[in-house]
Formats: structure tokens, C-alpha cells, sequence
């Protein structure tokens, strides 16, 4: 099935639309997302925001996975196929047609090493400032002034420099199964570790990350050697720890931001890790500080 540049600009949900002109788009993308085999008339970049992606290719019909550290470009005419995979999921794809590649040529200068690697299907470590510049373009910032402008310059900053890695960087594989596993449990991880001061339940997680409590619960063990409680109170008391010895913060006021009821509990926990009280524990890194 085609999907032209026109049908995929002209008829994209505007939810989803983040910039567009008559030469690229950028269309956002989340949840189940799943699309079959197809091709488009012009060039694809696609960029997993959160989670993972499963693409297809005719290079690679078993599937290769695409995870937040790395992209794709697909090249016009050449089918595939993507759908996310476990977890909550979101990306940007970029779809660039010939006229603004030749724009960019005139402008700043030969692609033809940008040619050549993207003959075929190929893989792009995102480098720190790829990143950012995709976090940005990612943002809906609801209707303010010059919105819509920013979006588009956000958009073709990041295009351009998607174009600057696939001719400066070197071609990566995709991510294996296991390690789109332990990407998810990272996502918890810093998930859990924002939110240190709530209790976060199994059912919060399942509906956050679109994952069953077991399967999580399972793989969260295999990577980890512990259970999600377990790193929840460990990571607790870790930040406990760092603001005993950072700060003169009483220790309820302690207790309560990493999500104990009382210092009393606090002080209960912390006897039960390691045997020592909050006071002694101040106190030892006090000492050590001043050594």
C-alpha cells in the first residue's frame, strides 16, 4: 500500500501533526501504534520518544527493534512495516521529500555521503543534542503565540540534524528483545525514582506503562535482582541517605519527601537496612566531610 507524502501531511490527525510544509512533515505517534506493510513516496526518519519500536523491512522482514537511543531512515519506495511494542510508547516520524533534500543541498552543501548511506534501511545512534532538539519538537504547548512557528523551526532543526548524524555517525543494529525488556525497566525505574515520594502501586504501573503487573513484576526482577517494593524502598532510602548528609532539613520533613509517614518510620527503616538511626547516620557524614 502507498502512502504518499500528500495523503500522510494532508490527512494527519492534528493531534498528531506537529509541523508541516510542502516539503517534509512531522507527525507525532503513541500508544498501540501499528501500521502494515506499506512504502511512501519520499524519505523516512523515525525517532522513538519512549519505549520501543518493532520495524520491518525487506532488508530484515524478521524485525528489528528501535528503541530511544537510536533511529531509522527508510528510503522512498521501500516497504515496511512498524508497530510499538511492549509498554507505553511514543515517537516522531520525519517524512522528507526530494525538493527540501536538494534545498539543503544548495544551502549548505553536498549530501551525497547522506545518499549514500540511506540507499537502504539503515540505523542512527541519537547523539545528546538529537535528543534534546526531539524532546523539544515533541512538546505541545497548546495554542500561545507563535506556537505554530516554533514547532516548525523545532522540526526542521531537528531534521537537519538527523541529516548531520547519518553522514557523521556510524550505522548501529537495532535493539534485541531482551534489550527492549530492560529498556522498559529502565523507564520504571526513573519513573519510580520521580515519583519517590508516593506510594505507586502495581495497577499505576500496568496502566502507565501498558505492561500486566506479572509480566512487569517478572522482568523487573530479572534485571534488577529485586522486587519493585524492594527498589522503591532501597531508592527511598538512598535519597534519605543524600539529603541527611546535603542538607540540615529536619528529618521529618526528610521522612516525608521520600514518602515515609514520620521520621519515626523513617528511622525504623533505616535501623531494619543497615542498623543504623537517621542522627548516626548524619553524623558519620559529617565527620567524613570534614576529613
Amino acid at each position: 500500500m502507498l502512502r504518499s507524502f500528500e495523503r500522510l501531511r494532508d490527512t494527519a490527525n492534528p493531534d498528531r501533526l506537529i509541523a508541516a510544509d510542502s516539503e517534509y512533515a512531522a507527525l507525532a505517534g503513541s500508544g498501540e501504534y501499528a501500521m502494515p506493510w506499506h512504502w511512501h513516496d519520499c524519505l523516512m526518519f523515525i525517532l522513538p520518544s519512549r519505549g520501543t519500536m518493532e520495524l520491518k523491512h525487506e532488508g530484515q522482514r524478521a524485525g528489528t527493534w528501535l528503541s530511544q537511543d537510536r533511529f531509522a531512515v527508510v528510503p522512498p519506495d521501500r516497504a515496511h512495516e512498524t508497530k510499538a511494542g511492549i509498554g507505553a510508547h511514543s515517537h516522531i516520524a520525519l517524512y522528507v521529500t526530494g525538493p527540501i533534500l536538494d534545498k539543503f543541498e544548495s544551502e549548505i552543501g553536498s549530501l551525497s555521503e547522506f545518499r549514500r548511506r540511506t540507499r537502504t534501511t539503515s540505523f542512527f545512534r541519537c547523539t545528546s543534542k538529537l535528543r534534546a532538539l526531539h524532546e523539544l519538537s515533541a512538546r505541545g504547548e497548546g495554542e500561545a503565540y507563535g506556537q505554530s512557528r516554533i514547532r516548525h523551526g523545532l522540526s526542521s532543526a531537528l531534521l537537519v540534524q538527523c541529516i548531520a548524524e547519518v553522514m557523521a555517525g556510524e550505522t548501529v543494529s537495532g535493539t534485541s528483545h531482551r534489550e527492549h525488556g530492560m529498556m522498559l525497566i529502565e523507564d520504571v525505574k526513573q519513573y519510580l525514582i520521580r515519583h519517590i515520594d508516593q506510594t505507586v502501586p502495581l495497577d499505576a504501573l500496568e496502566e502507565r506503562f501498558g505492561v500486566s503487573r506479572r509480566h512487569m513484576s517478572r522482568l523487573f526482577r530479572e534485571f534488577t535482582g529485586l522486587s519493585i517494593g524492594e527498589f522503591q524502598q532501597r531508592a527511598r532510602l538512598d535519597k534519605a541517605c543524600e539529603l541527611l548528609g546535603a542538607t540540615d532539613l529536619p528529618i521529618g520533613e526528610i521522612a516525608f519527601r521520600v514518602g515515609f509517614d514520620s521520621g519515626a518510620a523513617l528511622a525504623h527503616a533505616m535501623r531494619r537496612a543497615d542498623g543504623r538511626s537517621p542522627s548516626e547516620i548524619r553524623k558519620r557524614m559529617a565527620r567524613s566531610i570534614k576529613l
